[in-house]
């Protein structure tokens, strides 16, 4: 009978002795333990959802918008004085009348004699009809690129109002650049540092 009781107490023993080895193995995790920090690479700075974020893709898109501008200004300019230089009127007969797009086909005869048929586009509140004569202004080194109905050749108030607005353009974009530059430099680098961030276009 002891040696049962003894043989018990042994197993007994021994049973106790693997569950606190297995207990050990597989308690929780405690702050005390060190693990290290997960760090993730930054995203390259090619990507689209940088420099879509980043204030100088404003600078480049702004500055191409008003050298456009500008170039259309003085470009209208630059014509209109070719035109008051070279410019000759005659008499051209309508032959054809696209209503949709404001165009006229018109033939007419330079000074010189060159015969010339041209589409010309016309004011939508004085459409000329088929067969009517009308008057023509036409460049006579370009006669059938450079050519306008009498009215409606080009004058200087629209190249102003180009200059003008290239140059408020200018100025306003500058302003507003300068003012949240810092705030979108600071989300690019954010995004790039998979940090959260607002989505491109959500209203702020």
């Amino acid at each position: 009978m002891r040696t049962t009781e003894q043989e018990r107490r042994l197993r007994g023993g021994g049973v106790v002795k693997r569950y606190r080895r297995r207990a050990r193995r597989t308690r929780p995790w405690t702050p005390e333990q060190p693990v290290a920090p997960i760090q993730q690479e930054p995203r390259s700075r090619w990507r689209p959802g940088y420099w879509l974020r980043h204030p100088a893709i404003g600078v480049a898109f702004g500055g191409l918008l008003v050298m456009a501008t500008l170039y259309c200004g003085l470009g209208d300019l630059y014509h209109r004085n070719d035109m008051v230089e070279r410019g000759e009127r005659t008499v051209g007969t309508v032959r054809e009348v696209h209503g949709r797009k404001w165009w006229v086909s018109v033939s007419f005869t330079t000074r010189s004699g060159e015969k010339a048929t041209t589409w010309i586009n016309y004011s939508p509140w004085n459409e000329p009809s088929v067969g009517e004569e009308v008057d023509v202004i036409y460049d006579r080194v370009d006669p059938i690129g450079s050519a306008y109905l009498s009215g409606d050749e080009p004058g200087l108030l629209p190249g102003i109002l180009l200059l003008a607005g290239g140059v408020g353009l200018l100025l306003v974009y500058a302003w507003w650049l300068r003012r949240h530059w810092n705030r979108l430099r600071s989300e690019a680098e954010a995004w790039r540092s998979r940090y959260p961030v607002p989505r491109l276009g959500a209203r702020r």
